[in-house]
């Protein structure tokens, strides 16, 4: 498409860039070539670049989209908020986070992490249970009407229609969450709802961040995603959605396409738009599929071969004996693909599949004929064992409170310390604030207690409580523009430090949150290397604490060294970390907290107020830390010496985030921890670990923070979907179900499992809900490019008689080759 000029159809929707449409747009039909021309053509209209949102929801969409727009606008496409729809919420959430209460350093479990907590929490051992729960406590928190979106709303009442006991178990989920710094993919919805539903400052603020918004796959959009692109949009209505309502295959996982479109015409009245033309298969694929979704109850969109398509061959069937012969039949039609071709590109075919058991049958066979094979499960690589190994020292050495990478890196290779001894741990410690975590923190060890030099400062020597103000997020590209600090002696404010900043980038969007202008800044700023040097002087042999302070220090710490300030190493304590340990709330924000605890001052996102308030909360807490202290020493006492070489290490990790870059500390890492040497005597899994390694490589960015890098690594492995590591240069025939196939397209395609009962599935045969089953048959027929075979069986594995899927009778025998 990028070779020739928009047809008729796609001009119409790159012209039309003020107000709101609606595209229906079937499969290659061009709708990334039209959102990308689209974005080019909004550019030379004047709308400002930094002020564009594309939303799509994979990052393999997302990947092409930038593709795209980087050949198209190769110096300014990196201002284009290009992001999934998880993707935006997770930025939106880090630069509200200290607003809301959440841990700004916090990270995002991804669905095996989540259901390992389900298994502890609700006591589970089989994989149904766990998913139904998880899948459960997802839609809850999806559904969350506006009163349940308050952060004044008691979080166990969302879950109360499963259940008093289920519900108190789901808040104890939350609650592991909360301790570790992590939410879920489910609460990254939930949270920036909630933000934008209750807080009217964070509301506003992100009514006015974007001039243009596009969302892509709009079959896929849950009613409770819509409604956080609804907000981005409402002040200027320029809001695109375009996608196809015939590959509408996840209603059973909360897509709620005619819901979303309906709400989207009533709030939007948008423009309505089809696109018809295909330019990616053959004729006879395409009017196949097409007279196949004329079966569909209702129609959403239609297929027109363009002109330069080409004839292509009929549609081959085949319905062996049983579901063995079945997948031989398969295996010899590639031979014949590949026959006389010693590079045949065995990437470019797909098998897909209705179920799970159909991939099992035909990958082993596949492998017997030495067909090069591969199933997403088996190259789920960031599910597999030795990286999530891997990855979770990471974890933990940027998250100290991670509990569940730490348990993790327990396990292998193995120290000696015992399940019992985890859980005694865990046990004991909430009833004195202490986490597992605190074993991995060398401080635990000078005096037994992890807070004991917290405790000390604060009696008998100095802290320094300090807030910072910044021009954005990024520790790269922003800068302090504020620095407020109170210094206690024994306990008692004695000294304040406070200054400004010369700014020399734009304050931009985050005006609106501290309240500073650029102007304001140039009369009341001073030179960066001044202030900080003054800070440090001031700070000197403190204890550093503040409220949510990880961020605050980070952006010290980036800011000082551009400024060519060397920066000392200080112990430092956070009030929100303390206050989530001795105090019972639902929210930790500093708001929160300062309202619930009668404290005297309010904070105002003013960095010299919030400082008050944070001495304040310390000075709250203190007694309640000190009065358990007895407590945690008898618990490091019992169990310590285990765990104390291993926090050695730990600190020596943490401190080489500063000096390596990512790939380089991991290389490190693997050698000292022993996972190398653990995993050496299997060669499979020490090439995943080379692999990831290259990965690291692959997505460091020298020009950032060595710290900030491996951030940003980790943040992909989490929010990455297993296809989005499926590489090209694997030459492999994939064999993948229907679901997973959604978005990828192959030169051939084979349908298996096309018997009655199996596709379509029985229980759509018994419910009487065939719909969606008919879309995923349409989806599976328009992956193929050039051929398209469908397969099935006459008998099952367990002898009883099958027929052929009635859905091949909807497709007209001008167009089969029958065997």
């Amino acid at each position: 498409m990028d070779k020739h000029q928009p047809n008729p159809e796609q001009q119409k929707i790159i012209n039309h860039i003020n107000g709101a449409i609606l595209v229906l747009a079937p499969v290659g039909t061009g709708k990334t070539f039209v959102l990308s021309e689209r974005v080019a053509r909004a550019i030379k209209n004047g709308i400002p670049i930094e002020k564009i949102l594309c939303l799509t929801f994979t990052n393999r969409a997302a990947k092409e989209m930038s593709e795209r727009l980087w050949r198209m606008h190769p110096e300014e496409f990196r201002q284009i908020t290009i992001k999934t729809f998880h993707g935006l919420c997770a930025q939106m959430l880090r630069i509200e986070a200290i607003n809301i209460g959440l841990p700004t350093d916090f990270v995002i479990y991804d669905d095996s992490d989540c259901k390992e907590i389900i298994k502890e929490v609700f006591g589970y051992q089989k994989n149904q249970d766990i998913q139904r729960t998880f899948f459960d406590i997802a839609k809850y928190k999806s559904q969350a009407c506006t009163e349940e979106l308050s952060f004044l709303y008691p979080t166990e009442n969302i879950y109360q229609p499963l259940g008093l006991n289920f519900a108190k178990k789901a808040i104890r989920y939350q609650s592991i969450l909360q301790e570790r710094h992590a939410i879920d993919f489910a609460d990254l919805v939930f949270f920036v709802r909630a933000m934008l539903n209750c807080k009217p400052e964070i509301s506003q603020r992100w009514q006015e961040r974007f001039d243009f918004v596009q969302i892509d796959e709009i079959q896929d959009t849950h009613i409770c995603e819509y409604e956080i692109v609804r907000h981005l949009a409402s002040r200027t209505r320029n809001l695109a959605t375009i996608g196809d309502l015939d590959q509408t295959i996840y209603e059973w996982r909360g897509s709620e396409p005619d819901l979303v479109i309906q709400q989207f015409t009533e709030d939007f009245q948008p423009k309505k738009y089809s696109l018809t033309f295909n330019y990616r298969a053959t004729q006879t694929l395409l009017n196949a599929a097409s007279s196949f979704a004329n079966s569909f109850e209702q129609r959403q969109t239609q297929i027109t071969p363009a002109s330069s398509c080409k004839p292509g061959k009929l549609i081959k069937t085949h319905f062996a004996e049983n579901e063995q012969t079945e997948a031989i039949w398969i295996g010899e039609q590639i031979q014949n693909l590949a026959a006389n071709n010693q590079r045949f590109p065995y990437n470019r075919v797909a098998i897909l599949t209705r179920t799970h058991k159909r991939i099992e049958i035909i990958s082993k066979v596949l492998e017997q004929l030495n067909i090069p094979c591969i199933t997403i499960e088996q190259y789920q690589f960031f599910m597999r064992q030795e990286v999530k190994d891997t990855l979770a020292y990471l974890k933990l050495i940027l998250n100290p409170f991670d509990t569940g990478s730490f348990r993790r890196i327990l396990l292998r290779p193995t120290r000696g310390i015992g399940a019992r001894t985890i859980q005694n741990v865990i046990t004991e410690g909430e009833k004195c604030g202490f986490y597992l975590t605190d074993m991995g923190s060398i401080q635990t060890f000078v005096d037994g207690d992890p807070f004991s030099n917290l405790i000390s400062a604060y009696k008998s020597g100095i802290i320094v409580v300090f807030d910072v103000e910044t021009t954005g997020l990024s520790v790269t590209n922003d800068e302090v523009i504020e620095i407020a600090a109170l210094k206690l002696v024994n306990g008692k404010v004695e000294a304040e430090f406070h200054q400004h900043i010369l700014n020399t980038i734009s304050v931009g969007d985050s005006q609106h949150i501290h309240g500073y202008t650029d102007k304001e800044l140039a009369e009341k700023g001073r030179p960066a290397n001044q202030v900080f040097s003054e800070f440090f002087d001031f700070a000197q042999n403190a204890f550093l604490i503040g409220h949510n302070v990880g961020f605050d220090i980070k952006m010290v710490t980036a800011h000082a060294s551009k400024a060519g300030i060397t920066i000392p190493k200080f112990q430092w304590g956070d009030t929100w970390n303390l206050a989530n340990r001795f105090i019972d709330l639902d929210s930790y924000s500093l708001e929160n907290l300062a309202k619930k605890l009668g404290l005297p001052n309010l904070p105002t996102h003013k960095a010299l107020d919030d400082t008050r308030t944070t001495v304040e909360l310390l000075g709250y807490l203190i007694p309640k830390i000190e009065s358990k202290s007895d407590y945690r020493q008898a618990l490091v006492y019992r169990y310590g010496e285990e765990f104390e070489s291993l926090a050695e290490q730990i600190e020596t990790w943490r401190d080489d985030t500063q000096k390596l870059r990512p790939a380089d500390l991991l290389e490190k890492l693997l050698t000292e921890s022993g996972l190398q040497a653990y995993y050496e005597t299997d060669p499979q899994r020490e090439n995943n670990l080379l692999e990831l390694i290259n990965i690291f490589r692959q997505k460091d960015k020298p020009e950032i923070n060595s710290d900030t890098a491996l951030r940003s690594i980790l943040e992909f492995t989490a929010l990455a979907k297993n296809l989005d590591q499926i590489s090209q240069q694997d030459n492999q025939v994939m064999i993948i179900t229907i679901h997973q196939s959604k978005g990828l397209e192959f030169d051939s395609i084979f349908i298996a499992g096309a018997s009655q009962e199996e596709f379509p599935s029985f229980l759509s045969l018994r419910n009487d809900n065939l719909e969606e089953e008919k879309r995923l048959f349409y989806v599976a027929m328009t992956r193929a490019k050039q051929q398209l075979f469908i397969s099935g069986f006459l008998e099952d594995s367990r002898g009883y008689s099958k027929v052929p899927s009635e859905f091949i009778d909807s497709i007209p025998d001008k167009y089969l080759q029958l065997e």
